[in-house]
């Protein structure tokens, strides 16, 4: 048997990136290991049960007919399984859970709060391990019959507010056509696997996107649509896309290039984890989920383009929607817009959506279909024919009529429940509870016969999966293999039909938001779209390109954008033109280094709502900045300061470097204001470190994590007073790193003696610079000037 191996980060291989890729690979915290002998671990014994084959036909959503795709994985390849509804046509399923190991079953230790997804024998699941400071997350490869370790990957949690090990909750999602595995960490690390454990392509959301992060740790998963992958997550970025927004982003799954972005609801309350369910719909392929703002959003999932949005509650929404026929199902566990109850499930009409060309269309609850009174906060529904059952807050089974909505029968079976979803197959029903307690249920119009009840360690927030006759759940202490009655083949993967081909009508510019640094130069291409989103041609030629800078810029005529090493930094939207058509992609330029700002040159304007005061917006190499930080002039000079208007950013994290950037020291001058109770806290961001001056606390702190990664010494500063906060980060030679920070009075000599140096074991290697900002209940400005930063060589 084989265990689950660690060796120190310094140790293990690295994965460089492959040539060409617009990724920040190459000094990649992530390490890796193959396990290829087997070690001793603690395994329930297994029994190899026989093979039967099973053939079935699959409909996605209510569709007659769908069409199957080149598969090269088969079996549960997201968390929503085949049907995107949590169910499985497999039979042979097991009756009964045994977790002494009889009939071929076996566990293996490791926490998490994902489902696993299985492909061709292969277990993948999110998970963590370790406590504080060595807390890892890490994604598992397992053997699907054994549950020996085939390979891992592991990384650390950086610059998040998650609390409480809520780590791992978002499942990998497998691509049919490739093999190919998708996760999204907790600290936003979208990350491309090929089926064997080699890194293809990642992106870190945090640094080049703007994403937030919520100290409930909720992480969705990937949904994969032909040669897309999309992910939603909550973003404050830059231009229009500034304002915190619950986003969707669509990547080529193959290069990891950004195809569109899309914004189509409010701002959000929390982060949302509802997983995407895609169908087809009058000539064009949507999207539906929920939001982290209570709306339940219809996009176009070729262009990102908004069709209706429906505003279910006034907090997030993160369980996901299921099809039923002509209609959407979803259910949320906030309060409603229109009484005082908490959480409802409803059905709308799904053909409600704008015509191409048209302003996305608003749904009010005269839409509604049918309305039941059911509160979940995060567990999703399962469709069963024509029955939905749902899993409530206060620990009941639900079974309701997906016609009509009325409310069949409710069974308890445990004292509540979060996060975990009912999974079904072969006439049965796998309910897991928060508790830890699993039932395998038949259901009929009768109620419900519960035909077993297992105990198993720890606490489920996961879904089952369904897999070659077998169930896997995963809890925060174990996950899970329970083997059936017989072992069949899992069936190949059917994708939905194709949709006719129009003429084209806009143009798609790919990659469609980018961060480049000065000095580098990236590559772009152009495809055609009918109206409807659908490809028509790729790799059109004789692009006209303009709306980019004239100084320091230069397009060459195959698509190569080139930046001079002394270009201004800048945004911008820049525009290709062909044969009438248009597109559109957004671009922004970080320095290199070194790297100074004074804010001097900022230009500045009239404020709108203070008479005689002036004001510039963060320049253009910031992500996360724009209405969280402001120039503002001061005793005839210009400073950056924290706003204090949305209460949604009195903690902030901005960022104006790019994310690979590594072994630099980075020094401002930061300044305080508060009272006696109540003080803000300001902070630099080094190589996905927080440096801090906490104003409370009166210390100087390194933090990674809040809870998990954090050390301070006492240091005693004054409110409007100015300082000069300096850090360095260095990767020593036996792979360990060392942080140091130091402060002093901006007005005296800089000591020699840094004020905190840090160790850490598992140190992040590289991270972009940026700026922290605390005003608690948004009353007291920080503010920065003087910003350098200098590579340690």
């Amino acid at each position: 048997m084989a265990a689950l191996v660690y060796s120190p980060p310094h140790l293990a291989a690295r994965i460089s990136p492959r040539k060409g890729l617009p990724l920040e690979l190459a000094s990649t915290a992530l390490t890796a290991r193959t396990v290829t002998a087997p070690c001793r671990r603690a395994m329930i014994k297994l029994t190899p049960p026989t093979v039967v084959l099973a053939t079935f036909c699959l409909a996605f959503g209510g569709l007659a007919q769908a069409q199957e795709s080149k598969a090269k994985a088969r079996g549960w390849l997201s968390w929503r399984g085949p049907q995107q509804n949590g169910t499985s046509t497999e039979a042979d399923l097991p009756e009964q859970f045994d977790v002494e190991g009889k009939n071929g079953s076996w566990s293996f230790k490791l926490s998490s709060r994902g489902t696993p997804v299985v492909a061709n024998g292969r277990v993948y699941t999110l998970g963590y391990m370790g406590e504080g400071g060595e807390l890892q997350e890490m994604i598992v490869c397992l053997d699907e019959k054994t549950g020996e370790v085939i390979w891992e990957h592991r990384w650390k949690d950086f610059l998040t507010d998650v609390i409480y090990y809520r780590f791992s909750i978002a499942s990998p999602t497998i691509d049919a056509e490739t093999g190919n595995v998708y996760t999204l960490s907790s600290a936003g690390l979208f990350t491309c696997f090929s089926a064997d454990g080699e890194i293809i392509w990642q992106h870190s959301m945090m640094e080049k996107y703007g994403r937030l992060s919520f100290p409930n740790g909720r992480t969705g998963s990937a949904v994969i649509d032909d040669d897309l992958v999309i992910i939603h997550v909550a973003t404050s970025s830059w231009g229009p896309q500034g304002p915190a927004r619950d986003r969707f982003y669509a990547f080529d799954k193959m290069t990891g290039e950004s195809v569109w972005g899309s914004t189509p609801g409010g701002p959000p309350k929390d982060s949302s984890f509802s997983m995407p369910v895609l169908t087809n719909l009058d000539g064009q392929r949507v999207l539906f989920a929920g939001l982290a703002g209570g709306h339940l959003v219809c996009i176009n999932a070729r262009t990102g383009k908004s069709l209706w949005r429906f505003q279910m509650s006034i907090g997030g929404m993160s369980s996901s929607p299921i099809l039923y026929g002509d209609s959407i199902i979803a259910i949320h566990g906030k309060e409603n817009l229109d009484s005082s109850a908490i959480g409802r499930m409803i059905a709308l009409p799904i053909n409600k959506g704008a015509k191409p060309g048209e302003a996305v269309v608003n749904l009010s609850t005269d839409d509604e279909l049918w309305r039941a009174p059911l509160t979940a906060f995060t567990s999703s529904p399962v469709l069963v024919g024509d029955r939905v059952y749902q899993t409530a807050h206060t620990g009941e089974l639900v079974c309701i009529n997906a016609e009509t909505g009325e409310v069949l029968w409710h069974e308890k079976l445990a004292p509540d429940q979060i996060h975990a979803s009912p999974a079904f197959g072969d006439g049965k029903l796998y309910v897991p509870m928060n508790n830890g307690s699993v039932y395998i249920v038949r259901g009929s119009d009768g109620g419900p016969e519960i035909l077993d009840k297992t105990q198993l360690e720890g606490n489920i927030l996961a879904a089952p999966a369904i897999a070659n006759g077998r169930v896997f759940i995963n809890t925060t202490e174990r996950i899970y293999s329970f083997a059936g009655g017989a072992e069949v083949e899992a069936p190949a993967h059917l994708g939905l039909p194709a949709l006719p081909v129009g003429k084209a009508t806009q143009l798609q510019v790919i990659p469609a938001d980018i961060v480049i640094e000065q000095g580098k130069a990236v590559s772009f291409r152009v495809r055609s779209l009918d109206a409807e989103g659908q490809t028509v041609k790729k790799g059109l030629s004789g692009i006209s390109w303009s709306n980019m800078p004239a100084e320091g810029y230069s397009m060459s005529d195959s698509g190569e954008l080139q930046v001079a090493g002394d270009a201004p930094l800048a945004a911008f939207v820049m525009m290709a033109e062909a044969n009438g058509m248009k597109g559109t992609a957004r671009v922004r330029i970080v320095p290199k280094l070194p790297f100074t700002e004074d804010f001097e040159s900022a230009v500045m304007r009239p404020d709108p709502k203070v008479e005689g005061e002036t004001f510039a917006m963060p320049g253009p190499q910031w992500i996360g900045a724009a209405i969280k930080w402001e120039v503002r002039e001061q005793d005839g000079n210009k400073l950056f300061a924290k706003t204090l208007s949305n209460p949604l950013f009195q903690r902030s994290l901005s960022f104006f470097g790019y994310p690979s950037m590594s072994n630099y020291t980075l020094a401002a001058d930061v300044m305080t204001d508060g009272n006696r109770r109540i003080k803000s806290d300001v902070g630099l961001l080094n190589q996905r470190y927080l440096i801090r001056l906490r104003g409370n606390h009166q210390a100087l702190s390194v933090s990674s994590n809040e809870e998990l990664f954090n050390v301070k010494v006492p240091f005693q500063f004054k409110v409007k007073t100015w300082y000069r906060l300096k850090t360095r980060v260095d990767i020593l030679d036996d792979g360990t790193g060392m942080i140091r920070a130091k402060a002093w009075p901006r007005d005296e000599d800089e000591p020699a003696e840094w004020t905190i140096e840090v160790p850490h074991s598992q140190p992040h290697t590289h991270g972009a610079p940026g700026l922290f900002g605390f005003t608690p209940q948004s009353r007291f400005k920080v503010y920065a000037d003087n910003i350098s930063v200098t590579s340690n060589d």
